[in-house]
């Protein structure tokens, strides 16, 4: 499947900004089943010159800066990528037995994290459902994958982005984003490497296919390292396997790795965000 996506983010301030540095997670990145085959980014009021860099994930970060009175700011990323489905059906059984299979650079993944931290009791009690000792990894996964899909409620005005882990399981409820750092949580107190990946949902769905909770946004969801085989991606607010209706954007230990767009300014007091993003098949 090929698509187009646009993601844009209006500010309004209440007052005039004289300045201001961002940084954008706004550009999809290349993956082994997903190609970019171009992507801009466009601000206004309008600027010279938007700088890219890779970022210790692997995710593509612009730089820019406006240097002039505004009191609005508009970014939009446009690009066209192509994703092919992911295929997983063959991996072996492999018995859940703890970190010591995990290579150096992904242990990265198993540490707490802003929005991820560890030693909370009940977290670690709700893994231990699922992670029994010889339980097969894959397995394990998915049934927490499942259970977040049918026990949680997706709830767009019960949480924020400070929203922590353990409110959102003991209330059961919230959003896409919350329910990956649940997820993140109970897998890496029971030591399984994962990461936090954003992305976004095809909007409109080809007849006949459901549409999918969180296609009206950003979305994000799981990915679990799986020694012998590699990052196997889990959704968990729709309670599948993502595949060619998932477009990845990028990926970190939690939201905070991610941001869509962040920065320094000076003035503008408070401000108001509209986002809108559109994922449409390209053919």
């Amino acid at each position: 499947m090929k698509y187009r996506i646009r993601h844009k983010n209006r500010y309004q301030y209440d007052l005039p900004v004289s300045l201001c540095h961002s940084a954008a997670c706004l550009l999809p990145r290349d993956t082994l089943n997903q190609q970019v085959l171009s992507s801009r980014l466009i601000t206004l009021p309008l600027i010279d010159q938007v700088s890219e860099r890779i970022d210790l994930f692997g995710n593509r970060v612009s730089r820019f800066s406006i240097e002039e009175l505004h009191t609005e700011l508009t970014v939009l990323a446009e690009s066209e990528v192509e994703v092919r489905p992911t295929r997983v059906d063959s991996v072996r059984e492999m018995p859940w037995d703890g970190p010591q299979n995990i290579p150096a650079k992904t242990r990265l993944y198993l540490r707490p994290s802003v929005y991820v931290p560890t030693g909370h009791a009940d977290v670690h009690a709700l893994g231990a459902e699922f992670f029994t000792p010889g339980a097969d990894l894959l397995t394990a996964v998915e049934r927490l994958n499942q259970y977040i899909f049918h026990e949680f409620v997706y709830d767009p005005g019960f949480s924020d982005v400070e929203t922590p882990v353990g409110l959102v399981l003991a209330e059961k409820r919230g959003v896409c984003q919350d329910f990956a750092h649940v997820m993140l949580a109970v897998l890496r107190s029971h030591a399984v490497a994962a990461r936090y990946v954003s992305g976004y949902l095809e909007t409109d769905p080809p007849p006949g296919q459901p549409k999918l909770m969180g296609a009206d946004a950003s979305h994000a969801w799981v990915s679990v390292f799986v020694p012998g085989t590699g990052w196997i991606d889990f959704d968990p607010t729709n309670g599948l396997r993502p595949s060619e209706r998932h477009v990845t954007l990028a990926w970190g230990r939690d939201y905070a790795d991610v941001v869509p767009l962040k920065g320094l300014m000076t003035g503008g007091s408070q401000h108001v965000l509209e986002v809108s993003v559109d994922v449409t098949p390209a053919d």
